[in-house]
């Protein structure tokens, strides 16, 4: 039984983490995908919500639609559960396509920010509804929900109502509900919104083992992007009904597509600029809100005279402190803003051209008195293979 698998807690478990890393179907050319969407399109009146969507999701993947209010990752999503139909393309799973298949006749159940759980029930009740409205015997019900709140790790409150729990604990009652009927693929629909941000991150950490430990495959909606890189195998990033690039966290943060991607997924500084020429095995960019002549790493599509973007994320930037050896890159500009995260700090600086850079630092040591304050005059600067060139 799916619902028997052994927890993270059990000594027989493999490693999660060694599970996580060796998964990565999208690169066997054999693989078959279990979803797939195919030229899908959907309006609204006048609105294009999904435009032409082509995407496969593979068995047991974690898989991530990230983006935007009204982009459309929750409108696709819903149209695999049966909630919304495609005006063109087809939307197949394990094969066979779900056009005319109703919800409650698909292999999928999804899960709600909101739990949507029956305050007059109790959570055994809430969890059996289902598998009730299915006509399964009593006894295989009663089985699968006490198996399901094992799992979540709520047996011990089977008898409550709602009302007498707390946001943790019903999000995991909505959790059993969707898994109870042993579905193909679980939706979640921003499922940790209505938690505060410290349960949010443990739960977090508890649906990537269960998801791992279950072998379900799961399809997550979010626009949180801490959310999104934490839990996901890999991401879909939307924007306007669009998939603009699909990759793991990694890739996507490391390698973005072009400047919508970078500026939507973490923090980042672009500067504009003009291809110059090769420059050994990298690039010179000529940049005006820098202030200098740019070096960065080996690009596609570039020649001299394109004009390009240099993108930089703050982690990648240092301020270079006096004697210490400066990168190929380095730009003057005076502190504007700090601020203190406990385990990193954030300076502001402002360079000649008014261009705010942002710079993160790891707080390492323990100090008493803070090098770089207010209003200082600091270098900062970045090797070239720490940079990402974006033609588009």
């Amino acid at each position: 039984m799916i619902l028997d698998s052994p927890s993270r807690s059990s000594r027989s478990a493999p490693a999660i983490g060694a599970v996580r890393r060796d998964f990565a179907p999208w690169k066997d050319p054999g693989a078959v995908p279990l979803i797939r969407y195919e030229g899908v399109r959907k309006r609204f009146g006048a609105t294009a919500a999904v435009d032409g969507v082509d995407l496969s999701v593979f068995e047991r993947e974690f898989f991530c639609l990230l983006g935007p209010s009204g982009c459309g990752k929750t409108t696709l999503m819903r149209m695999l559960g049966g909630f919304e139909t495609p005006d063109e393309g087809r939307v197949t799973l394990a094969g066979r396509d779900l056009s005319g298949v109703p919800p409650h006749l698909r292999p999928v159940n999804m899960m709600f920010q909101s739990y949507a759980l029956f305050p007059h029930m109790t959570v055994a009740g809430n969890v059996a509804f289902g598998l009730k409205q299915d006509g399964l015997p009593r006894t295989e019900i009663a089985a699968r929900v006490d198996a399901v709140l094992d799992t979540v790790q709520m047996r011990g409150l089977a008898d409550r109502k709602p009302d007498a729990l707390s946001g943790g604990q019903k999000q995991r009652v909505a959790l059993a509900r969707a898994l109870v009927k042993r579905p193909k693929v679980l939706l979640l629909d921003e499922p940790l919104g209505a938690l505060d941000k410290r349960l949010r991150e443990e739960t977090q950490y508890e649906l990537m083992d269960l998801q791992v430990a279950l072998g379900i495959t799961f399809l997550m909606v979010t626009h949180d992007q801490d959310e999104a890189m934490t839990m996901a195998d890999r991401i879909a990033i939307m924007d306007e009904g669009r998939i603009v690039q699909v990759g793991t966290p990694a890739e996507i943060y490391e390698a973005p597509a072009d400047r919508g991607v970078a500026a939507f997924l973490g923090d980042v500084t672009i500067f504009e600029g003009v291809v110059q020429g090769r420059d050994g095995e990298g690039w010179t960019v000529a940049s005006e809100p820098a202030g200098c002549v740019l070096r960065v790493g080996e690009a596609a599509g570039v020649a001299p005279g394109t004009a390009v973007g240099v993108a930089i994320r703050p982690e990648k930037l240092r301020i270079v402190a006096e004697g210490d050896p400066a990168p190929a890159n380095v730009m003057d500009g005076e502190v504007w803003d700090i601020g203190y995260l406990g385990d990193w700090t954030i300076y502001r600086v402002k360079l000649a051209s008014g261009l705010i850079v942002r710079v993160s630092q790891a707080n390492a040591a323990r100090f008493v008195e803070r090098p770089v304050g207010w209003e200082d005059r600091v270098r900062i600067g970045f090797d070239p293979a720490s940079a990402v060139v974006l033609t588009a």
